[in-house]
């Protein structure tokens, strides 16, 4: 009996390289922002607060504490990390308990 190889196209919607890459650089513009609204917030260790246009929508955002700020920062890196993981996927090769021996 031969074996075939069998192949499926699988449609990725709004996956493509370039719409990662898009949003990969529209956090990359919030990150930015957060990162000198963070520096301004320690240096005057009062409220700060954040606002930035995409062109889409408007996003306003009231900091009181730079930890705030710290951990708003921490959750976009997150993200970023995660767009940027879908443009080179990590690979794993599974083998059995022998082959480590």
């Amino acid at each position: 009996m031969s074996k075939k190889i069998l192949y499926f196209k699988l449609s990725t919607g709004g996956r493509t390289r370039e719409a990662i890459c898009t949003k990969i650089e529209q956090i990359d513009a919030i990150i930015d922002s957060l990162f000198v609204t963070a520096l301004t917030s320690v240096g005057n260790g009062s409220m700060a607060e954040y606002e930035l246009d995409t062109g889409q929508s408007k996003q306003r955002v009231i900091y009181t504490t730079p930890g705030q700020v710290t951990a708003a920062l921490a959750e976009y890196e997150k993200m970023r990390t995660y767009y940027s993981n879908k443009l080179t996927p990590r690979i794993v090769t599974l083998r059995n308990n022998k082959n480590f021996r």
